[in-house]
């Protein structure tokens, strides 16, 4: 270091900042801000949705639909696949969307 640094305390004057450098420096302390203002928000929310008791959803009654089996008749077994049940009897086939509560195709076995 010589004599002359502006750095140095003493007699020597204080360094002058560029406008465009007090212009970065202002936009760098406008950033600091948002981005501690975001932080502060970020944790309220997360305060504020662990607080918050969410309302029960309403459940629905049961559906029921009738598969138009004889009186006496028996299921012999039942698959879920997805959103489709297959139902066997002695004498059918029949597969069931469980989604919209309708029946698919109804296959007649042969005894």
């Amino acid at each position: 270091m010589n004599e002359s640094d502006p750095l140095l305390p003493g007699d020597a004057a204080p360094m002058e900042i560029p406008a465009s450098a007090r212009r970065l420096l202002r936009v760098v302390y406008i950033m600091g801000v948002v981005l501690v203002l975001l932080f502060l928000t970020l944790i309220a929310a997360i305060i504020w949705k662990s607080n918050r008791k969410a309302t029960p959803a309403a459940i629905a009654a049961p559906q029921t639909l009738n598969l138009g089996l004889p009186q006496g008749s028996e299921i012999r077994s039942a698959s879920l696949d997805g959103d489709r049940l297959v139902v066997t009897t002695a004498t059918q086939v029949i597969v069931v969307d469980i989604r919209k509560n309708t029946i698919l195709s109804r296959l007649q076995v042969a005894p």
